[in-house]
């Protein structure tokens, strides 16, 4: 009886015939057409490396199989098509620097490693678009991950540099003021023009503060709300990253807002309801990170990370005024969803573990991990690729299966590691999409060269990104949220189970 070890495909004795592939491979070809190059392409996909593709067909199943393909031969064309719907590189750094408020706090900074060159890595970008004559302005996170990062969120000026935000004064604490911002990871503006901060008090593996959710008055900035986070509500383990805002407008009124929060150290969700001023933990097992799911490799360096739920999105209101969270670990593959609706019920407080069948995985995963993604208000889900460094969309009418992600770009130098997507509404009511990607397994590695460019701003119109992109084209008889909604369990009541049961 056949085996699947038995399958396996066998390199090492047709190793010349595979050099002559390759070498055939790097000849350079001149093509006239577009259709040429696609020709082309297919060829090398039958041809050129059978071998290597055979391996991949092994490894992978068929609908990754199918993903693979697809994403080898626009690899392959991609600078044969039309560039119009790639990013714009708004801004990008070898390294970062820092606007102080005088030169003795600038030496200061130095003398006390407060700023040490080259240690501050942004993650996440966030832009708010202001009326009449004054500029866009946009923010960027840069995490304690340990000394040397004299400013943890704010604002790019116009040379580059970054000026902390809403001043110096917040950061110039270095977790010994609790008042001020410790580390920022991830940001989120909501559609009232607020500005929620996720300030997780830690630097490096140390907890100097309570963590804590700011929101400023995006008009004024000036701090209207605080919430330090209860001990009761979050672990030693605990790391706060990722933060979505769920608002439900009545009117002018925003006091109907949620604040959904990504642990991605303590595997669960931390939820803020506003109103009330109170917060709850949850736990579920997909909030985990999948062992097998933990070496990340990028442009051919590789590193572990065994990191759970980082990237989510909240999904648009759906008819009957639900809304879901899309979500992910950073070591998976897999996509999950939850109604909020079971993440707003405060019997959390008394028992933090979600039942087992109230949050579920889509059957098919994408072929790599993803860090962030966002959302837009059509319902059509943005993520970043590590293998190739790249930038996703899926239309959630449709099945979340590797046959309905389609390309928005495809670029090996500047979209490694997405660790900030945002959709972002401008003053003409278009949608933007930015993406900041950092580089991240340079970090890991401590392989930073501060003679190259590592870390980017991207971003573009998304009717530019979609044209003519099937992402764009539901079908006509599925609304958002089409499969969301088929694995959602519909009942209040769910089978409660003692958590890790299930591991």
């Amino acid at each position: 009886m056949s085996t699947r070890a038995e399958a396996q495909p066998k390199l090492g004795k047709r190793t010349d015939e595979f050099g002559k592939a390759k070498e055939k491979a790097r000849v350079k070809k001149s093509f006239n057409t577009v259709a040429q190059r696609v020709a082309y392409c297919r060829d090398e996909e039958r041809s050129e490396y059978p071998l290597t593709l055979q391996a991949h067909k092994w490894e992978m199943g068929l609908g990754i199989e199918r993903f693979f393909l697809l994403s080898y031969c626009i690899a392959c064309c991609w600078q044969g098509l039309h560039a119009q719907n790639q990013f714009r590189v708004v801004r990008q750094w070898a390294e970062l620097d820092f606007v102080y408020p005088s030169e003795e706090a600038k030496q200061r900074a130095a003398r006390e490693n407060y700023y040490v060159r080259g240690n501050s890595v942004p993650i996440d970008v966030e832009v708010h678009h202001r009326k009449g004559s004054q500029k866009s302005r946009i923010f960027v996170s840069i995490p304690r991950f340990d000394a040397g990062r004299p400013v943890t969120f704010g604002i790019v000026e116009d040379d580059g540099r970054i000026r902390g935000y809403p001043d110096y004064s917040w950061h110039d604490n270095q977790g010994y003021n609790c008042d001020g911002m410790t580390s920022v990871f991830r940001v989120a503006i909501d559609e009232c023009d607020r500005l929620w901060i996720m300030d997780t008090g830690k630097i490096g593996e140390e907890q100097r503060c309570p963590p804590q959710i700011l929101a400023f008055n995006l008009s004024t900035d000036e701090l209207i709300y605080r919430h330090k986070v209860a001990n009761t509500s979050y672990t030693t383990e605990s790391l706060f990253i990722t933060p979505v805002v769920d608002v439900r407008k009545k009117g002018d009124s925003c006091a109907d807002t949620f604040v959904y929060v990504a642990d991605v150290s303590g595997f669960g969700f931390l939820v803020l309801d506003v109103a009330n001023d109170r917060t709850w933990r949850i736990k579920h097992r997909l909030a985990y990170p999948f062992p097998s799911r933990g070496t990340f490799t990028i442009q051919n360096e590789s590193f572990e990370l065994m990191d759970g739920v980082l990237g989510m999105a909240l999904s648009p209101l759906r008819p009957d005024g639900e809304r879901y969270l899309y979500f992910h670990a950073l070591a998976s593959t897999t996509e999950n969803v939850v109604s909020t609706s079971l993440l707003r019920n405060d019997s959390f407080i008394k028992n933090i573990n979600a039942p087992a069948n109230s949050m579920n995985p889509f059957p098919e995963e994408r072929p790599n991990q993803a860090a962030a993604q966002a959302m837009d208000r059509n319902g059509i889900l943005y993520f970043g690729l590590m293998d190739p460094p790249s930038v996703w969309c899926w239309n959630s009418a449709t099945e979340f299966s590797t046959r309905n992600f389609h390309p928005v770009a495809i670029n090996k130098e500047t979209l490694q590691f997405a660790s900030g997507v945002k959709v972002v509404n401008n003053l003409k009511g278009q949608q933007e999409l930015w993406v900041l990607t950092c580089r991240f397994q340079k970090v890991m590695t401590e392989t930073l060269n501060s003679n190259e460019v590592n870390f980017r701003i991207n971003a573009e119109k998304i009717p530019n990104l979609l044209k003519n992109s099937p992402c764009a084209i539901p079908p006509k008889d599925q609304r958002h949220g089409y499969h969301a909604n088929m694995i959602t369990p519909k009942e209040e009541s769910y089978i409660t189970y003692r958590y890790g049961a299930y591991l």
